[in-house]
C-alpha cells in the first residue's frame, strides 16, 4: 500500500488544506513512504449504477439447509447494496442451478439431458413464485427512474422473492458443473434480455463441492465400475480424479493426504478452468467489470492439502471421496459440511479486486453474504471513509484530516493521467454538498453520512468524501484516488 509522508504535523505535500486555521497551508504526498497507517481506495468517478448479478446455486442432494441459511440472509445482502451512492443500484437479479446434466450421457441418475442447461430459473420445479410475486419473465428487475420512482417486475418484497426463488431443492444432478452453468446461462441469445452489455457482472457461486465440468459423457460411462476399472466407481470423485492433480500422486485413489493440488490444465475428460475464466474476462470490454464471489468449502490453494477417505456412507475403501474440508453441524452427517474447491477457488482467485470468496460452513451465512455485497458497492463507487481518521492537528479544535485526493485518468495503463484535487476552505462539512469557500472549484470535502456509511465497532466515524467539481464532468473512465491518514497500526 502506498503511504502519506509529514514531516511533523506539518506535511510538505502536493495538496493543501486550509481548513487548518493558524497554520501554514498542509499538503500530502504521495511519495516517501512513512509508517503511518493509510486508508487508499479508488472510487469511480462516473458511476455506473447498472448491476447484474447471476446466483449459481448447487441443488444437488446434500444443499437444503444451505439453501435455506442463503435465503434467509438474503435482507443483510441487498441492505449493503442500499447503501451504495444513490441506493440501490439498477439491478437485474437471476438465479440458475448447477445442474447441467452429464455431458450427454445417458441413464446416469438424477442428471437427465442438459439438467437445466444454464437456463434461469424461479424457483424449484413446480413453484409457484412467478405467480406469488406478480414476476413476468424470468429474472428479477428493478430499475430507478429520474422521479424518484423504480420501475419493477415483480410485487411485493425484493428478498421475499429471492427466498421463494433460490430455494432450489435437492433434486439436481451430483455431479455438480457450476462453471459449465454459468458459461451457458451467459451466452449470446441466451436468457434474453438479463445480460446488458454496459453493467457490472456479479456471477455468485453457492456451492459444497467443486466444479465438475465436464467436456465428454463419457467420463460418466462404465455405472458398475470398481476401484481397478479405467473410471472408476461411478461417483463424485470421478470429478476430483479428472479435474485436478496433485503433486507425486500417481494413485489419486489411494487414500490419505494429498498436497499440491491445483486443477488438471491437461484432462482427459475436463475442461480447464481457464476456459472459463477466459470467457469472463472477455465477456466486457473492462475487465473490472466483472466480479465473481464464492459461498463454497474451504481450501488453501498454497498448500493445495485435502485429504482422500473412504465413502462417508459405507467406510467403504472401495469408495473413495475427497474429504470433507469443513463441517457446519455435524461431521457424522454424510450431507454436512463441503468438499475442498479446488477448481472452483483456482477460478474466483483469476480476477484480482474483483473476487471475494467465504466459507459455506458457518452456521449463519449473513456475513458472507455481506462481504459480497461490499466488494460489489466498492466495485460501483464507496466513497465511505471505512476506517477511522487520524487526527493530525489536535490542538486545534475538530478533527484534522491530512489526505490526498487526485483524479486519475486511465489508472491501470501507460497513459495514466492525474489531476490534483485541491481541499475546500473547509475539510469537515455538514451539508452532502461541499462548500468550496476560498478554494474554488473543484475541490473537496469530508462529511457525516450515517445513511450511507454508517458505524460499526471497528469504524465509530460514518465519514464519506465529496468532490465539487463546480458542474464540470470528468473524462469516462476517471477514478477518484483517495489516501488518508488514520487510526492506529
Amino acid at each position: 500500500m502506498r503511504s502519506l509522508s509529514s514531516l511533523g504535523l506539518l506535511a510538505t505535500s502536493i495538496i493543501s488544506i486550509g481548513a487548518l486555521t493558524g497554520c501554514p497551508d498542509r499538503e500530502v504526498s504521495r511519495v516517501d513512504p512513512i509508517q503511518d497507517p493509510v486508508l487508499d481506495k479508488s472510487i469511480p468517478v462516473n458511476i455506473n449504477r447498472n448491476l447484474d448479478i447471476l446466483f449459481v446455486i448447487d441443488n444437488s442432494g446434500s444443499m437444503l439447509a444451505e439453501q435455506q441459511q442463503l435465503t434467509a440472509n438474503f435482507p443483510g445482502f441487498i441492505n449493503v447494496l442500499q447503501q451504495i451512492e444513490g441506493g440501490l443500484p439498477d439491478i437485474h437479479l437471476g438465479v440458475i442451478s448447477s445442474n447441467v446434466g452429464a455431458a450427454g450421457a445417458q441413464s446416469v441418475p438424477g442428471c437427465p439431458a442438459s439438467g437445466d442447461d444454464g437456463n434461469l430459473l424461479t424457483g424449484a420445479p413446480g413453484n409457484t413464485c412467478a405467480t406469488q410475486f406478480g414476476l413476468t419473465g424470468s429474472f428479477i428487475s428493478d430499475i430507478a427512474q429520474p422521479n424518484g420512482t423504480r420501475t419493477k417486475n415483480y410485487t411485493g418484497a425484493l428478498d421475499g422473492l429471492f427466498t421463494c426463488m433460490g430455494s432450489l431443492g435437492t433434486s439436481g444432478c451430483g455431479f455438480e458443473m457450476h462453471l459449465e452453468s454459468a458459461y451457458r446461462a451467459l451466452q449470446p441469445g441466451k436468457n434474453p434480455m438479463f445480460y446488458r452489455a454496459e453493467a457490472y457482472l456479479a456471477v455468485i457461486f453457492v456451492a459444497d463441492e467443486d466444479d465438475c465440468s465436464t467436456e465428454m459423457g463419457a467420463m460418466f460411462g462404465d455405472p458398475n465400475a470398481g476401484i481397478s476399472s479405467q473410471l472408476g466407481p461411478r461417483t463424485s470423485f470421478r470429478c476430483h480424479e479428472f479435474g485436478v492433480r496433485c503433486d507425486n500422486d500417481s494413485n489419486p485413489r489411494a487414500l490419505g493426504p494429498k498436497t499440491g493440488c491445483e486443477p488438471d490444465t491437461n484432462s482427459v475428460y475436463q475442461y480447464e478452468v481457464q476456459r472459463y475464466i477466459d470467457f469472463m474476462r472477455n465477456l466486457k470490454d473492462d475487465p473490472k467489470l466483472v466480479i465473481v464471489a464464492g459461498i463454497i468449502g474451504n481450501f488453501d490453494s498454497v498448500a493445495g492439502d485435502l485429504t482422500v477417505g473412504p465413502d462417508r456412507r459405507t467406510n467403504d475403501p472401495n469408495l473413495p471421496e475427497v474429504s470433507r474440508s469443513c463441517f457446519t453441524r455435524d461431521p457424522n452427517d454424510p450431507d454436512d459440511g463441503a468438499a475442498p474447491p479446488v477448481r472452483l477457488q483456482a477460478f474466483l482467485t483469476a480476477f484480482p479486486e474483483r473476487n471475494t470468496f467465504t466459507t459455506i460452513c458457518n452456521d449463519n451465512l449473513a456475513d458472507a453474504l455481506i462481504q459480497i455485497a461490499e466488494l460489489l458497492k466498492t466495485a460501483i463507487g464507496n466513497p465511505c471513509i471505512d476506517r477511522p481518521l487520524a487526527d493530525r492537528n489536535p490542538g486545534i479544535p475538530g478533527l484534522q484530516p491530512e489526505c490526498s485526493v487526485v483524479d486519475v485518468l486511465n489508472p491501470d495503463s501507460t497513459s495514466r493521467a492525474e489531476t490534483v484535487i485541491k481541499a475546500c476552505s473547509e475539510v469537515i462539512q455538514a451539508g452532502m454538498m461541499c462548500d468550496p469557500g476560498s478554494a474554488g472549484t473543484p475541490c473537496w470535502c469530508i462529511h457525516p453520512d450515517v445513511a450511507q456509511c454508517p458505524a460499526d465497532a471497528e469504524n465509530p466515524q460514518s465519514y464519506s468524501i465529496e468532490v465539487n467539481r463546480g458542474g464540470a464532468t470528468p473524462p469516462l473512465g476517471t477514478v477518484l484516488e483517495v489516501q488518508c491518514v488514520t487510526e492506529g497500526g
